[in-house]
């Protein structure tokens, strides 16, 4: 999306390999890194901005599918797309490969051309990505010109959901989408007069019944984009709870997606850290308790229970999190 050259980090423990990749790559406008094993590429990762990861399997120090792993398990580095290139050239490998989260898995000797070639689809496809997903948050952010919840509020919501979709076993896939889309939440607010989101104290009646309809606002707004369904059912479906007793239809258990399940207890703990005009802000033991125990208007029935299990666990990494991405307006309650 910028004009600077591509920075690709390429992973080998040999020489000549990564010297052939460089002679290879820089000729065609491409920025190089090099590393010889495993804990090298994320000291690289660490310091440096890379665009692509192309990562050899057999390595001394760690070998490639645990570098792959930890990439795609880094908040930071997931986006980085990694094409493993190996002699290992086996079913079992290409698999252990893929579940580890690479892109694109290519067998020594490698064809140069094709691998020029795959570099440019991945690369093309990531900058595609990067605009798509710029705009989600530019329509997430636009919903907050009406609401209380300003700043890192979605952005918190989503790097909670990515954790509870990990801990709960979900794909790559399904957590970067849940870290990205969950923040489309509360799109529908926008639609919300002022008055009745920004009232100190309880709403009425109706006041109550016209704020309940923030979740099929947000589903119309959303639209029927396949790339976004995924983030229509969460703003539809967050206010449901496992016991039935949510809105807006009602659903009970299963009946409700898993990502609006997911997205749910994120955006409680995070309402309840933060101050509103009608009520205080908790710190993380109060919000826990809240969520884990219940209050007058929260109970730990409405919770999917596995989803309450990993969240539980959990608890230490939503207090870091929160911790870590503050808005320069609130203040740490710990």
């Amino acid at each position: 999306m910028n004009n600077r050259a591509r920075r690709i980090l390429c992973v080998d423990d040999e020489d000549f390999n990564l010297d052939l990749l460089e002679a290879l790559l820089k000729p065609h406008g491409y920025e190089t890194y090099t590393a010889l094993n495993g804990k090298e590429a994320l000291d690289v990762l660490a310091a440096q901005s890379v665009d692509l990861v192309l990562l050899d399997i057999n390595m001394p120090v760690m070998n490639g599918h645990e570098v792959c792993r930890r990439i795609k398990a880094d908040p930071q580095l997931c986006h980085v797309p990694v094409i493993m290139i190996t002699s290992l050239d086996s079913k079992e490998n290409k698999m252990k490969g893929m579940e580890s989260g690479a892109e694109e898995f290519l067998s020594k000797p490698y064809d140069q051309a094709e691998l020029l070639l795959r570099i440019g689809n991945i690369l093309r496809t990531a900058e595609y990505a990067d605009a798509f997903e710029y705009l989600i948050l530019a329509l997430a952010r636009a919903a907050e010109a009406n609401d209380i919840d300003t700043g890192n509020h979605i952005l918190r919501v989503g790097e909670y959901s990515a954790l509870v979709a990990r801990e709960l076993g979900q794909s790559e896939r399904f957590i970067e989408t849940i870290r990205n889309q969950a923040t489309l939440h509360d799109v529908g607010k926008v639609h919300i007069p002022s008055h009745i989101l920004k009232k100190p104290g309880r709403l009425t009646a109706g006041e109550m019944e016209e704020m309940k309809q923030h979740t099929t606002f947000g589903a119309m707004i959303i639209g029927d984009h396949p790339h976004l369904q995924f983030g229509r059912r969460i703003a539809l479906c967050h206010h449901e709870r496992w016991d039935g007793t949510g809105y807006p239809k009602g659903l009970k258990g299963e009946e409700i997606p898993l990502e609006a399940r997911i997205t749910a207890i994120c955006d409680c703990y995070d309402a309840l850290r933060n101050s509103r005009v009608y009520k205080p802000n908790y710190d993380h033991d109060g919000a826990c308790r809240i969520i884990t125990e219940g209050d007058d208007r929260m109970k730990p029935q409405h919770f999917d229970p596995a989803v309450m299990a990993a969240f539980k666990k959990l608890a230490p990494e939503f207090d870091a999190l929160y911790g870590k991405m503050l808005d320069n307006g609130e203040t740490d309650t710990k």
